[in-house]
């Protein structure tokens, strides 16, 4: 666990920052060359990139305020913009980032169904670099595995280490080290790589254009309730309809339902006529 990489005076580089950071880097070049290719302006690309990152991280930390309300006071306003004593909520951000995006893109002149082709299959790869982040910081740790070969234990200190020191009672007091948890982190990279490649395949055979925007929203939701199976970090269980889920996985159920309703719409929107599949990076 490396929280913390560098610290030069008053200046301390987090390596979840520097995730981040890397993954928007990277999958805006990759963004930018698949726009040129399907004849896209790529500075339009960019531009609603950086925006949306802006306001997902905000939506991201709106959403950990609103689930993880009871670790928040008013008496204490800068806890809840400072990060490092928190957390984020990544599914906040889809929403809002969808919606900046289709605005700014349209108001550009560019059609957000073909942009969503370029864009969206990389978002995962944006993800995975994030959740390389939370490795690195030991939050969004996975449940107790003892016996698991591939279980990681988290030093002392870290989110994992803490909350087991509150949970169990034969927790040692002099234990430097966490008992072995699932390596969620690492599960849901994987995933999230495995996303990227199908997203790909998806979009090149392109039954209708946005084809790779409800597919997202349909394998992402997949992919988290699955790894939510395995989260040991405090989401509560609770029922909706009946079913007992976690807050998360109702939210992966509803992207499920929108996905597949939105990929409905597009294919009969599509109508009669053939779609191009999406044009091979030059």
């Amino acid at each position: 666990m490396f929280p913390t990489i560098l610290e030069i005076g008053p200046i301390t580089l987090y390596s979840y920052g520097l995730m981040i950071a890397l993954g928007f880097i990277t999958v805006l070049y990759f963004m930018r060359r698949d726009a040129r290719s399907a004849g896209i302006d790529p500075d339009a690309i960019a531009d609603t990139a950086f925006w949306t990152l802006i306001l997902g991280v905000i939506a991201t930390r709106v959403a950990h305020i609103i689930l993880y309300s009871d670790n928040y006071s008013w008496t204490d306003p800068i806890g809840w913009i400072d990060v490092t004593r928190g957390g984020l909520v990544f599914q906040g951000a889809i929403p809002v980032g969808i919606a900046y995006a289709y605005w700014n893109l349209t108001r550009r002149g560019v059609n957000f169904w073909q942009a969503a082709d370029v864009v969206m299959p990389w978002v995962p790869v944006a993800q995975a670099f994030g959740r390389g982040g939370c490795f690195l910081k030991g939050c969004c740790h996975g449940a107790r595995s003892d016996d698991l070969p591939w279980g990681v234990s988290f030093p002392e200190g870290s989110p994992a280490y803490l909350a087991h020191q509150a949970q169990y009672a034969a927790f040692p007091d002099d234990a430097l080290w966490s008992y072995p948890v699932h390596p969620t982190q690492i599960y849901s990279i994987l995933l999230l790589l495995a996303m990227c490649g199908a997203l790909m395949l998806l979009r090149r055979r392109r039954p209708f254009f946005g084809v790779a925007l409800p597919g997202y929203l349909v394998l992402y939701g997949i992919c988290r309730f699955i790894v939510e199976m395995y989260r040991g970090d405090g989401n509560p269980v609770q029922s909706y309809l009946g079913v007992q889920l976690t807050s998360q996985q109702a939210f992966c159920v509803l992207m499920i339902v929108i996905g597949a309703a939105l990929a409905a719409w597009l294919y009969r929107r599509r109508g009669t006529g053939s779609v191009p599949p999406f044009p091979q990076a030059g």
